[in-house]
């Protein structure tokens, strides 16, 4: 005969009661979170050519989960982005290149980013770039898109990213500053206007310029993003340094290392200033010029205030004319009017290469070249069209940041 005893024993009855409750209350959770929406992820994108009030949107672009966000492939790498880089390049994209263009339809903006790598591709770690270091889940890294990857819509304004493991370098520790976060100096140092200064100063005209004896630099546009790294890298190597920039930054240049100011908004014409004063002719001219501004008319008194041997290089293209300025600049002899000195407009090639060259000048005020990169100013993921009115002003001291979202903590 059957013992039912077993079923009917107080203690059993109230553990098969506890474990019922618990696993229709298990069920009904899950039932409820799976009804929740998931956290979506967030970029701004151009729907439309014009200025940054008009032309960009905050959009959902899909949902954040590990199922959902895009697996990188082959050598890519999956970027949780912290903090982009605002550039003036930014402005000319959404205003020129037309929305209608099938690569270029809701395009996301900015080209700097900074932050942290969630995913591998399945070749990633073993990337040639990263061979003394390879790359790995959690490290921070930062960087400037490809041509390639701008040109097809993509942008840093975006809470993920996927690069290849070759455009990005590993993010400084410090700038001069131990205790300082690493992530916003970074996203401007190894973007765009790191990269850029560097071009500029491992130029040949730099190099011959730096390698004179007590060699002169007269820099440009001193207190914009390039303009600052520029002071301290000529400051590193050398020079004496001649930062022409508004008299209200004058302070600012000269804690980066400037040994002289220019403010140019005394002056009604900055080349003319400079021919008149013989400050700044014979054995005290220039030997270098870093115009960050794009001023055609300091290249065409440079005589007067720059030495023979010495060059013009400029960072600023001008526009649709700069490709028939820079061979006017370059290519008219003296005999036929043009000016007879050295003239480069230099074009910027993103690259992880670049970037970093640029990491291992970064350090403090006494070993490295680059022992800060100042920041303008910082702003929230919902506020970018006021930071690109901000940088459409050309006001900017230094970098424009966007904080995408919060860093993850190490």
């Amino acid at each position: 005969m059957l013992d039912f005893s077993f079923f009917t024993d107080p203690a059993i009855l109230s553990l098969i009661s506890a474990s019922a409750v618990l696993l229709l209350a298990q069920l009904y959770t899950s039932s409820v979170l799976s009804r929740q929406p998931l956290p979506k992820m967030k970029a701004w994108v151009v729907v439309k050519n014009g200025e940054p009030s008009e032309a960009l949107a905050l959009k959902d672009i899909g949902d954040v989960n590990t199922t959902s966000l895009p697996q990188p492939k082959g050598a890519d790498i999956l970027i949780r982005v912290s903090h982009a880089a605002l550039n003036p390049a930014d402005l000319m994209f959404m205003r020129y290149i037309p929305t209608w263009v099938p690569f270029r339809r809701h395009a996301t903006p900015a080209i700097d980013f900074a932050g942290e790598i969630v995913s591998l591709g399945p070749q990633a770690a073993a990337a040639p770039a990263h061979a003394a270091e390879p790359l790995t889940v959690g490290a921070r890294v930062a960087g400037c898109l490809s041509v390639g990857l701008v040109a097809t819509g993509h942008g840093a304004l975006v809470e993920y990213l996927t690069v290849p493991a070759e455009l990005v370098a590993r993010q400084p520790k410090a700038f001069g500053d131990s205790s300082a976060k690493a992530g916003p100096p970074s996203v401007g140092v190894l973007g765009c206007a790191g990269q850029t200064a560097h071009l500029a100063a491992t130029d040949p005209c730099a190099e011959a310029a730096f390698s004179s004896a007590e060699p002169r630099i007269l820099i440009n546009g001193a207190s914009g993003a390039v303009g600052s790294l520029l002071i301290q890298i000529s400051k590193a190597r050398g020079a004496y340094v001649a930062a022409v920039c508004s008299g209200k930054n004058s302070e600012f240049v000269r804690r980066l290392g400037a040994d002289e100011v220019i403010d140019y908004t005394k002056h009604d014409s900055l080349p003319a200033y400079l021919a008149s004063e013989a400050a700044y002719s014979g054995a005290n001219a220039f030997d270098l010029i870093f115009d960050c501004v794009g001023d055609q008319h300091l290249f065409l008194r440079s005589p007067a205030y720059l030495t023979p041997q010495g060059a013009l290089l400029c960072i600023v293209g001008g526009g649709p004319m700069a490709p028939f300025t820079s061979a006017r600049n370059r290519l008219i002899p003296s005999f036929l009017g043009g000016t007879p000195r050295t003239y480069k407009l230099l074009a910027l090639t993103p690259s992880g290469a670049q970037a970093r060259a640029v990491a291992k000048w970064v350090g403090d005020s006494e070993s490295g070249l680059i022992h800060e990169m100042p920041i303008d100013s910082e702003y929230a993921m919902t506020d970018v069209k006021e930071a690109y009115e901000k940088q459409a002003s050309k006001r900017a001291r230094g970098k424009i940041i966007i904080k995408v979202q919060e860093e993850k903590a190490n």
